[in-house]
């Protein structure tokens, strides 16, 4: 397990938003799972890259065959996790990241890969004077 995973894992098991079965209630009211903890280096042209943090959640509720969230309800969600657990999680791993993803998907999926079955909803967010700024 990579250190991002572990924190991820241990801050998890430790936050007033995660229930003991691992589950979260995020502010839509619908329970998601957590998935999936990812560092990523990027590299940029001619300059030094930058490090995303990925955090990818499983939300049954997104579903287009079924769900009942729609993304701009689930915006409110993509804004607490990010809140709740990426600045934290960035926080406790020294700071580094210059980004963090925040994924929510009805299924099961390999990031990167594509499936038009699965619903996805994403945000990409700056940390900036101690918030997340939607980019």
């Amino acid at each position: 397990m990579n250190r991002v995973a572990a924190a991820f894992v241990v801050m998890l098991a430790a936050a007033p938003v995660v229930a003991q079965d691992g589950l979260m209630t995020v502010p839509s009211g619908q329970t998601i799972l957590p998935y999936e903890a990812l560092w990523e280096d990027h590299m940029n042209e001619g300059a030094s890259g930058e490090t995303w943090l990925i955090l990818r959640f499983l939300a049954p509720g997104i579903s287009k065959h079924g769900g009942d969230i729609s993304f701009e309800v689930a915006a409110g969600d993509l804004d607490f996790i990010c809140a709740e657990i990426g600045q934290k999680l960035a926080d406790m791993t020294g700071g580094g990241v210059d980004q963090i993803i925040v994924n929510l998907l009805d299924k099961p999926l390999a990031r990167g890969q594509r499936d038009p079955e699965v619903t996805q909803f994403m945000n990409a967010y700056r940390i900036g004077e101690g918030v997340c700024l939607w980019e």
